[in-house]
């Protein structure tokens, strides 16, 4: 039970920075402009629960995505690092999101794209996903109770992102978009140490099982 829910809390705290949330609220605030509390929590409520669907079958699935396409799992983790860091650059920077200058007549229609696609779950929120319920389902010391309940963190992260959305009026107020830019710069910065942390093991950990890293260290030890 101890190790489920350590999993859990370790998703959820991870998940909740790669989600941004204070970028997608800003992206958020910027597309349903002009529209009415009621519209406004119609799509926070749709795009939560959008997201969670796509976030379950990419957490299930990655193991198996990654089996199908013979890709190793350490090598998909330092492609994943290097694609959250230059995201991540640019959210350190402040720059725009092309999509939060387009807005829908209706801002219903942002639900699944831009909003859900690819502004929650872009490619560098996929990926993450993807790597821990496949580091999850092929690790034989985590029970399936554990790999759900690591879900579970998935779909708190979630929850949370959508409960700021719900009320992004009232974060409005409290901070205004100059504050939450601030926020989002923060959270910047907080990916890039999370990408480089996931180079770096997935670079020592194939280092380690490759007969390349066998010779090296082999070598540096002479």
């Amino acid at each position: 039970m101890e190790q489920a829910l350590t999993f859990a809390w370790t998703n959820f705290v991870r998940l909740f920075f790669l989600f941004c949330p204070f970028f997608v609220l800003n992206m958020f605030l910027s597309l349903t402009e002009g529209g009415t509390p009621d519209e406004k929590h119609d799509v926070a409520i749709r795009v939560t629960c959008f997201v969670a669907a796509v976030g379950a079958v990419v957490y299930f699935a990655g193991n198996g995505f990654l089996n199908l396409f013979g890709l190793n799992i350490e090598g998909f983790r330092i492609g994943t690092g290097i694609l959250l860091l230059i995201l991540a650059k640019d959210l350190a920077l402040g720059s725009d999101t092309p999509t939060a200058k387009t807005k829908p007549k209706n801002i219903r229609d942002i639900v699944i794209v831009p909003l859900g696609i690819p502004i929650i779950m872009g490619p560098a929120c996929i990926s993450p996903i993807i790597i821990i319920g496949a580091d999850a389902m092929s690790n034989p010391d985590m029970s399936w109770f554990t790999v759900i309940f690591g879900f579970c963190g998935f779909l708190l992260a979630m929850a949370s992102l959508g409960t700021i959305l719900y009320f992004s009026d009232t974060l409005e107020r409290i901070f205004s978009k100059g504050i939450i830019r601030i926020f989002s710069k923060l959270s910047g910065i907080i990916l890039i140490a999370m990408a480089a942390n996931m180079i770096a093991q997935g670079f020592f950990t194939y280092l380690d099982n490759s007969s390349v890293g066998a010779k090296l260290l082999e070598a540096l030890t002479r």
